[in-house]
């Protein structure tokens, strides 16, 4: 394999990136997000950190909550696949013995990870070879295709019976929160097997090759995961937290010991298929994993328990478009709520990214750049109104926008 096959980036991410590097006085450091295929990482976007357990003139260690936080809210199939920082004032561009291992660790996690480094001017890629070695590899200067995805919605009404004598603690309500994700978590593990998929009316059997139900927009018809209906068992989607590990019978259930609560739980995901004669068998672990552990613990974790009228209410999802792919976020529709659970998180991750728009500036941008970004200022438009932050984005996008224009 001929080493220019080993990495593509965009020209637009290169600059952006020496941009960063010549207005900085300490080392950067960035996150490349992209997807791999046939074991060759594609870059789609960048994202500078800005968090740092330790920044210098030589060294640059980021915070590794600011990673989480980034990865919580990108879409299966997209992800870290390499890191960026800089060497400033140096005249020769190299890989230090610490990016070595910065970059051996990575790959561990993330196979086939690029790490970027540049003094402004001059830039190197580097990937882990045989035996852990570091070397040095070419980049293909190129605008990568966004890879299609398959839209998933799981739309159930859930009742869930709390034992009352949990309810007295009501000041504690994440602990319940965790108890009732667990129960959850549970019950669609122990249901997965007779989940089944539909499009529209029409049953996807897991030999039906994706190609065909891949889309690029999330205007497009989703699949529909369903719970099987049952005739002797109506009451299917019914969970129960105990206060104690002994199992419930009937008989408990029937008397008073029990509140009923409600939930109404609406997941929209999009899975991004850089393979599209993979069938749904193959894809089955990933739906379960991103329903499971990836939307439904954040939804129900960051829900809100309304006491008085016994509902579970889980925050909307809403997806903004990063450069032709969708990264989500969670909020109510209510700016009360949003500052209990999202409020100063969401502004400094917005504030963030759209700083990072900055390093843009000067660059000759393409029709298509410039309608990607600008689509993801109108997301971030939309979404910012639930927030008491709104008038302070509105600005920083106002700014931007005569940038871009």
């Amino acid at each position: 394999m001929k080493s220019i096959r080993l990495f593509r980036i965009p020209e637009l991410f290169i600059n952006a990136i020496k941009n960063q590097a010549l207005s900085s006085k300490q080392e950067i450091y960035g996150w490349l997000l992209g997807y791999q295929r046939e074991d060759i990482p594609n870059v789609l976007a960048i994202i500078e950190c800005t968090r740092f357990e330790q920044q210098s003139v030589i060294s640059a260690v980021p915070d590794v909550k600011e990673f989480h936080e980034l990865s919580s809210v990108m879409p299966q199939g997209i992800g870290t696949i390499g890191i960026y920082h800089s060497h400033p004032f140096s005249s020769e561009v190299f890989h230090s013995h610490t990016d070595d291992t910065t970059l051996i660790s990575l790959s561990n996690q993330f196979p086939n990870c690029v790490s970027l480094v540049t003094n402004g001017k001059q830039i190197n890629f580097y990937q882990m070879g045989k035996n852990s070695k570091i070397k040095e590899i070419k980049a293909k200067i190129i605008t990568s295709e966004i890879p299609k995805f398959l839209l998933v919605n799981l739309n159930e009404h859930f009742v869930i019976k709390i034992n009352k004598n949990i309810l007295q603690d009501i000041n504690n309500d994440k602990n319940l929160k965790v108890r009732i994700v667990n129960a959850m978590s549970n019950y669609l593990k122990n249901i997965w097997d007779e989940l089944k998929l539909f499009l529209r009316n029409s049953r996807i059997f897991e030999n039906t090759t994706i190609k065909k139900y891949l889309v690029d927009q999330l205007t497009k018809q989703p699949l529909q995961l369903k719970i099987p209906s049952h005739p002797q068992n109506k009451k299917l989607n019914q969970l129960i937290i105990s206060n104690n590990e002994k199992l419930i019978s009937k008989a408990d259930l029937i008397n008073d010991d029990y509140v009923p609560f409600t939930l109404d739980l609406s997941l929209k995901i999009p899975i991004y298929q850089s393979n599209e004669n993979n069938t749904f068998g193959d894809l089955s672990h990933i739906i379960k994993s991103e329903i499971i552990s990836n939307n439904l613990l954040q939804k129900v974790y960051h829900s809100v328990i309304d006491f008085k009228t016994r509902k579970i209410i889980p925050p909307k999802e809403y997806h903004l478009n990063f450069f032709g792919f969708y990264i989500k976020i969670l909020c109510f529709n209510d700016q009360e709520l949003n500052e209990l659970q999202f409020s100063q998180k969401y502004f400094e991750f917005l504030k963030k990214i759209l700083a990072m728009f900055y390093s843009f500036e000067k660059i000759d941008l393409s029709k298509k750049i410039k309608s990607h970004i600008m689509a993801f200022l109108h997301d971030v438009k939309k979404v910012s109104q639930n927030f008491l932050w709104h008038n302070e984005i509105i600005n920083i996008i106002k700014n931007l926008e005569k940038i871009i224009s």
